[in-house]
């Protein structure tokens, strides 16, 4: 189960782990996993209380994820410690970079664009004077709106005879 935990509870930890109390004693005490405890106290030993406030998205440069890459690869530091040299929220982001950078090299640590893509705009330009419509216009539009309404009905009854077939034949 992944839970949130605040920076002021975060540096409560890491204050009383320096104050001379065990890593499993904390960890067992207040439910959180180990392996985080130390995660914190690493962060808190190399950027201070900064280290232990949640990162909001970050945004690494390139530059920043080959070198972290560089050395993890070469052997210069393990995981971890290329995470806490260069602040990086957890190993698992090194991880998925190494795989990026192996299966597509330096073109696939570009940061992507997420979310849903914007609305293309209207290519027609709009006039602010819009003329008014005859009546025959008028009514063209209607009947035009009205037979698409038409065709959606129909359609809708076809589907709901299709479901209510299909359900006889169960």
């Amino acid at each position: 189960m992944r839970r949130k935990y605040t920076a002021e509870f975060r540096l409560k930890l890491v204050k009383e782990y320096l104050a001379g109390q065990s890593k499993k004693g904390l960890a067992e005490l207040h439910g959180v996993p180990r392996t985080l405890l130390r995660r914190w106290i690493s962060y808190y030993e190399s950027f201070g209380n900064l280290g232990l406030v949640s990162k909001k998205t970050n945004n690494y440069p390139i530059e920043l994820k080959v070198l972290a890459i560089e050395c993890y690869r070469y052997k210069t530091l393990s995981l971890k410690e290329c995470c806490i040299r260069f602040n990086i929220a957890n190993d698992g982001t090194l991880l998925g970079w190494l795989r990026k950078y192996e299966q597509f090299g330096i073109g696939g640590l570009d940061a992507k664009p997420k979310g849903r893509k914007p609305m293309q705009e209207d290519k027609k330009p709009l006039s602010k004077k819009e003329k008014p419509l005859t009546r025959l216009e008028e009514l063209e539009r209607e009947n035009l709106y009205l037979r698409a309404e038409n065709e959606v009905l129909k359609k809708l009854e076809a589907l709901t005879l299709k479901k209510q077939a299909q359900k006889r034949k169960r």
